[in-house]
């Protein structure tokens, strides 16, 4: 017969890892959520008349901008009953998760930097709690209209859909993959 006293006490080494690994395993299984785009979805609930969405550069006093920062203002999500309770796997069963994906429900205003991401820009948002504390969101395309401050032309910042991942709520959500254009070239749906 197997005795976990005996192993543990002859192998007092072995103990530390096992710890290790049972919070490993607890942590993971606990964070794992499986998202269901909007591609994935047929609904017939869904908004096709969306809401104006904007972004406008962050001015400082001296009426400099400042740095790269931009204050967006945009709907997102949609209500349970447009996705039919089951846009999200949270722990192996079909739910919803308002404020996400697809849709025009809920206005969200952030401020966030504009930063070279390696040969793609990205948006850095600039408080870690501006979409909520989960470890994931699931942002859908976006259109935000900009005006230039020094010629009052408009032009557009283009946002894809795609999952934002962090490692921790304590840290800032970034999107990915972003550009501008003279004209809108994503649906705000």
């Amino acid at each position: 017969m197997f005795n976990f006293n005996t192993l543990f006490m002859k192998n007092t080494k072995f103990f530390p890892f096992l710890v290790l690994f049972a919070i490993l395993l607890v942590a993971f299984s606990c964070n794992k959520r499986e998202v269901i785009t909007s591609s994935n979805l047929s609904s017939d609930d869904e908004i096709v008349n969306p809401k104006q969405n904007e972004a406008t550069w962050i001015i400082s006093s001296d009426g400099q901008s400042k740095g790269m920062g931009l204050q967006l203002a945009f709907f997102i999500g949609h209500t349970a009953v447009q996705c039919g309770n089951s846009c999200v796997k949270i722990f192996g069963q079909l739910g919803h998760i308002d404020c996400r994906g697809f849709g025009n429900v809920c206005n969200h205003i952030a401020s966030v930097k504009l930063v070279d991401g390696g040969g793609a820009l990205k948006l850095v948002f600039d408080d870690p709690d501006d979409l909520g504390d989960d470890l994931d969101f699931l942002f859908p395309d976006r259109t935000l209209q900009i005006t230039n401050p020094q010629n009052n032309k408009d032009f557009w910042l283009n946002i894809p859909e795609q999952v934002l991942l962090r490692e921790n709520n304590n840290v800032p959500f970034e999107i990915l993959d972003i550009w501008f254009s003279e004209e809108p070239e994503l649906e705000n749906k």
